[in-house]
């Protein structure tokens, strides 16, 4: 917000907006009147509507899927694949399957959602660039001494409708929609492919149910406090690199969405190579830094 130069406020319903600027590229911002995944499409779909939106951008926190050693608070997931993992069928024996009907998906190309090969870049290049210049302090993962945080540049996002703290459900959803952390949007991604406009989600891991026992997240206190506003701040610093470096072209260009699946499964297992994507980029984020 610091950032932002704020111009004025439009009140829709129970939706106050807030129009301005950041960096000379035009943006609105939202103070909802609560939280949750609902109430951020319900949001997004009036962005789209009343103000003509170019893109949308969600910067957030969430909860790790990947156990510790391999996944750790302030770790940063970028959205290559969104997916609806809260609609699935769950027969008498246990077993998940996609979706609630056999056969053909009632969503159709709505169930996932993938980034454009073009955003994707982008958001690596902002997240390499931010996570390059973050400290993390050495409380914030207990025995894990780790200052610098990871990125997963093919992440696959869950919807934040379910927040899992039993490990088994976490692997029988893991077995079949492989998200490696629980707060994607993919309500608000609807909105956005539904209007054909970009939609970026950047997720910074602020708990984890490997790692904290009991309840899943830090212990109550300045810890769990602090530690939710850091991994905030990370996904926020990221989405404004983002405007910063590439918001004309957001604004200018077109961004289709893949039809399927734009790249290998194999990038998915191994989600920290970047595999060339932060390349390209180097020399652009010299010139703007």
């Amino acid at each position: 917000m610091k950032k932002f130069k704020k111009t004025k406020s439009v009140r829709i319903g129970q939706f106050e907006y807030q129009i301005g600027s950041i960096y000379k590229i035009p943006v609105v911002i939202c103070n909802q009147p609560f939280g949750g995944e609902y109430t951020r499409a319900l949001t997004a779909q009036v962005m789209v509507d009343h103000f003509k939106i170019k893109a949308l951008l969600y910067p957030g926190t969430s909860g790790a899927h990947i156990p510790p050693g391999k996944m750790h608070v302030g770790d940063i997931v970028i959205g290559t694949k969104q997916v609806n993992f809260t609609n699935f069928y769950m027969s008498p024996t246990g077993k998940i399957t996609p979706d609630e009907f056999s056969g053909k998906s009632s969503l159709r190309g709505y169930q996932y959602f993938y980034l454009n090969k073009k955003l994707e870049k982008y958001t690596a290049c902002a997240a390499r660039y931010v996570s390059d210049r973050e400290a993390l302090p050495s409380w914030i993962n207990g025995k894990y001494k780790i200052q610098k945080p990871a990125v997963y540049y093919y992440g696959i996002q869950g919807t934040s409708t379910m927040w899992l703290a039993d490990k088994s459900f976490i692997k029988k959803t893991d077995d079949v929609f492989h998200e490696v952390d629980e707060d994607g949007d993919w309500f608000s991604a609807t909105v956005a492919k539904l209007a054909k406009i970009p939609f970026i989600e950047v997720s910074t891991i602020s708990d984890s149910v490997f790692e904290f026992s009991g309840s899943g997240v830090p212990p109550r206190g300045e810890h769990r406090k602090t530690a939710s506003q850091i991994a905030q701040d990370i996904s926020d610093k990221i989405i404004l690199r983002v405007i910063k470096t590439y918001g004309y072209n957001l604004l200018n260009k077109k961004y289709s969405y893949p039809l399927r699946n734009p790249y290998p499964v194999s990038f998915y297992r191994t989600p920290m190579d970047p595999r060339g994507l932060i390349d390209a980029c180097q020399a652009r984020q010299r010139t703007t830094s």
